[in-house]
């Protein structure tokens, strides 16, 4: 990272195209908490990040109520936003949340993929392989994700899928900065990308059962005496 500070580095990392105000500040916070460039429990001053993000008080207001509502941030009486802690139990329900959601997309998704989707996924699954920067993985990692579940033209299954896919990505990046980890490789992205160019609904929902199992299970295994309850 750069002599920046974390929001104004996250900021030139995020396009402005087609986004408001307070979704881009709600954009740059979300990726900011989720990669740990702001801790739990940390306080978040809104004129500190209006200054820095070059707006004004009233999109951060707006951001701040979004991401209370998404869970990342949390308002306490008498001190305003912070950070909300990470948990153990957040971090297995939404893990668990993944494991139902996402095999289930999968699946809808499969029948429906067409050539010049899965072009596009495996174009994603290229770059992502050059990302060097862990603030940028993530956004990549999700990318991919929603890219696989496009076809079956779910949008509230995705959207749930997206929500809990943030927030696991929080745990998945602390577990990656405790162990000095670096970026996953694609293989197994690769071979779910082949089972669905098979049209093997079967073989893609089982290898996305088994991806999504193996990351978690190696998180939890790795932060369960970190965390809180």
């Amino acid at each position: 990272m750069s002599n920046q500070s974390p929001l104004k580095y996250i900021a030139g990392l995020i396009p402005l195209a087609r986004v408001s105000a307070p979704q881009f500040v709600a954009a740059v916070i979300r990726e900011a908490i989720v990669t740990g460039a702001l801790s739990g429990s940390e306080p978040l001053r809104q004129d500190l990040i209006a200054t820095e993000l070059n707006t004004s008080k009233v999109p951060v207001r707006e951001a701040l109520r979004e991401l209370e509502g998404q869970g990342l941030v949390q308002f306490m009486p008498n001190r305003g936003f912070m950070v909300t802690p990470p948990s153990l139990n957040e971090m297995n329900e939404c893990f668990e949340l993944r494991a139902v959601l996402e095999p289930l997309a999968v699946r809808h998704s499969v029948p429906l993929s067409t050539p010049e989707q899965l072009d596009a996924v495996e174009r994603i699954i290229d770059e992502f392989e050059k990302v060097q920067d862990p603030l940028l993985s993530s956004q990549w990692n999700l990318s991919l994700h929603t890219a696989l579940y496009a076809p079956a033209q779910m949008k509230h299954l995705e959207n749930m899928i997206t929500r809990a896919h943030t927030i696991a990505q929080r745990y998945t990046h602390i577990y990656m900065q405790l162990r000095s980890a670096g970026i996953d490789s694609q293989d197994e992205h690769r071979a779910i990308l082949a089972a669905y160019r098979a049209k093997d609904v079967e073989a893609a929902v089982a290898l996305m059962t088994t991806h999504l199992k193996q990351a978690s299970d190696e998180a939890a295994e790795y932060l369960k005496d970190h965390f809180e309850v």
